[in-house]
């Protein structure tokens, strides 16, 4: 158990269903559509915490599911989350690369973590030797809403530029280009990005205002200060996230 006056981390299970901008009722809707396909096996490339995983266990009781992800205290929680919602024995996480499993699924899932394969074309193409005949690929990345201004991207992660994602309809042309037909997509809503960039500072904000006196207090206080006026000055209403249902064009 982590000694309480230890300031928490950012994000998790604990304040978010997913490491990305989808909402409930979003998730809800996007796991029903998928439900029609009856997928037999699921892969989540990049699961986190294994939050979209379970939930789609949950939904399919014949269904079992492979999680990955490179963050090892995600994957623990992915493991007590399993646990306690009595989905062990159809969830299995695995800690490590995306790159190193060649395994594939009738349902592959890879949500905000292209990168695991390299660039956005690269990924799309691997993830197809993934993705079973007749399967479903979840796709979700960053796109630019609005192509950002200077400023904008001086406000963002050190060395963005705009070559760092795309347009909606680039990033679609990718995706076809790719091998595969566009089924359904969804960009995220302004109030799914604030409750996803709300809910990575929560732990640690309510931590500081219980831990005033602390000696991290200070420092933490301008972490928590510095993230969210990189969100409010630079990809807030900038940068969006779209999740695409993919289906091979063989």
């Amino acid at each position: 158990m982590l000694d309480p006056s230890t300031p928490p981390a950012r994000g998790g299970a604990s304040v978010l269903q997913t490491n990305s901008p989808i909402g409930r009722q979003s998730l809800n809707r996007l796991i029903e559509v998928l439900a029609t396909n009856r997928p037999q096996t699921v892969l989540d490339h990049g699961c986190g915490w294994g939050g979209m995983l379970l939930d789609i266990l949950d939904v399919m009781p014949s269904t079992n599911g492979t999680g990955i992800d490179i963050n090892g205290p995600y994957i623990e929680q992915a493991r007590i989350a399993a646990e306690q919602r009595r989905l062990a024995d159809r969830a299995i996480f695995h800690e490590g690369s995306s790159a190193d499993h060649t395994e594939s699924a009738d349902l592959v899932l890879n949500v905000g973590s292209y990168q695991a394969f390299g660039t956005i074309s690269e990924a799309l193409t691997r993830l197809r030797s993934s993705t079973n005949p007749s399967g479903r690929l979840v796709f979700g990345a960053e796109i630019w809403s609005v192509t950002p201004s200077d400023d904008q991207l001086a406000h963002m992660w050190e060395g963005t530029t705009v070559d760092d994602a795309l347009l909606l309809p680039d990033l679609v042309d990718i995706v076809t280009n790719a091998g595969w037909r566009v089924l359904d997509l969804r960009t995220s809503t302004s109030q799914e990005w604030e409750d996803f960039e709300c809910g990575h500072l929560r732990n640690r904000e309510q931590w500081l205002v219980t831990h005033p006196e602390h000696e991290l207090a200070s420092e933490i206080r301008s972490e928590l200060d510095k993230a969210r006026m990189m969100w409010l000055r630079g990809h807030r209403n900038v940068m969006g996230f779209v999740t695409f249902i993919l289906a091979k064009d063989e």
